[in-house]
């Protein structure tokens, strides 16, 4: 709200229709940071007589606000006719044409937009979202990465290079600058916590994941992920009513159901937990990550024959990763197969993904 009294005090002082249709511009965009889609759109029509240009780009961006896309893309295109090849023009058109699922064009005109205005970042931000969405996260890092080159303290771009980054020390200092510079960034709060979680600062983690859960709380996300926290901290009770949270907003969330299997499992309710782990798997089945804990877990409880089966069908849907192996490797070894550990460890090794080779050979190397 400050920032739209600084403005509102300015049309005491405005002289001339330029001046004037900057200040209901700039007040159209400050409600549109509000949300408030119909008080911008109010200060669209203040625009027609002043600048018919102006009026344009400021009914694009309001729509684009409700992913309005079909009626942002015309507006964008009637500045573009007062003005060829303007910069806001451009980055309007270019979000149009994303909303609308035209991301080939989209990328087109977005890419004109940054080489008409390189020093500023907006065309860097939606390139980055729309290779988000894409699923193409080395371009999207990348044009970020020169987002923020250029606009170092822009916090949007600060965000989504935080979000698309490997959870490691680069995306934890571009998210911990962006709240620096904008204290209030719920999104921003609970990237933070997921990149501490990995980075294996618990408290941080929790700390940042609360504060962004209490400024939003309907995130499954966000509860799917503290309730790991807590499963790291070795709070089953804690991590059970993050699930539950979770699950309450998306029934079918396989992440929150995970925590919950594992939760289950720490507290010694192996039976709850083995239905958890089938529920969870049931609703994401990306990786064999579900699989190989809940094989873990059952190890762990002496429940050797439905860790196998686990391991089994990780092994299956996923036969050329790593640890699908190596946990098939642990189970022969708690069942005292040593001909087939040693057979499953080798796999391991030579497997795909993410895995402790150094582990796997120790766990080779011990057995007789």
């Amino acid at each position: 709200m400050e920032a739209i009294q600084t403005v509102q005090r300015g049309f005491g002082k405005a002289r001339g229709d330029d001046a004037l249709g900057d200040l209901h511009l700039e007040l159209a965009r400050s409600y549109i940071d509000l949300r408030k889609q119909k008080r911008a759109l109010s200060e669209c029509e203040q625009l027609h007589k002043l600048s018919p240009y102006k009026e344009q780009i400021c009914q694009a961006e309001a729509q684009l606000l409700t992913r309005r896309g079909s009626a942002a893309l015309p507006a964008a295109e009637q500045a573009l006719a007062i003005q060829a090849n303007d910069y806001d023009a451009l980055v309007a058109k270019g979000r149009a044409l994303t909303q609308l699922g035209k991301p080939s064009d989209a990328d087109t005109v977005l890419g004109d937009a940054r080489k008409r205005a390189p020093n500023r970042p907006e065309a860097y931000r939606y390139l980055g979202e729309l290779y988000i969405a894409q699923g193409k996260p080395v371009d999207a890092a990348a044009v970020l990465r020169d987002g923020r080159k250029v606009a170092p303290d822009d916090p949007d771009v600060l965000d989504l290079l935080g979000g698309v980054l490997p959870p490691a020390a680069e995306a934890r200092d571009a998210l911990q600058h962006a709240l620096t510079i904008r204290p209030s960034f719920p999104s921003a709060e609970a990237r933070l916590g997921q990149v501490l979680l990995a980075l294996g600062d618990l408290d941080g983690a929790e700390q940042h994941l609360e504060a962004a859960l209490k400024s939003v709380p309907r995130q499954a996300d966000w509860q799917a992920a503290l309730g790991e926290v807590q499963v790291a901290k070795k709070q089953p009770d804690l991590a059970l009513k993050s699930a539950e949270a979770a699950l309450k907003i998306v029934g079918n969330h396989g992440p929150a159901k995970f925590v919950e299997a594992k939760a289950l499992a720490q507290k010694g309710d192996i039976d709850m937990a083995i239905e958890a782990f089938q529920a969870a798997y049931g609703f994401a089945r990306t990786d064999p990550t579900v699989l190989v804990e809940a094989a873990r877990a059952c190890i762990h409880a002496n429940r050797p024959t439905t860790a196998k089966a686990f391991a089994d069908r990780a092994t299956e849907d996923f036969p050329k990763a790593a640890a699908s192996w190596e946990t098939e490797g642990d189970v022969a070894v708690a069942m005292k197969d040593v001909p087939f550990a040693k057979q499953a460890y080798g796999k391991a090794l030579a497997g795909d993904g993410p895995v402790d080779k150094d582990g796997v050979r120790r766990k080779l190397a011990a057995l007789k």
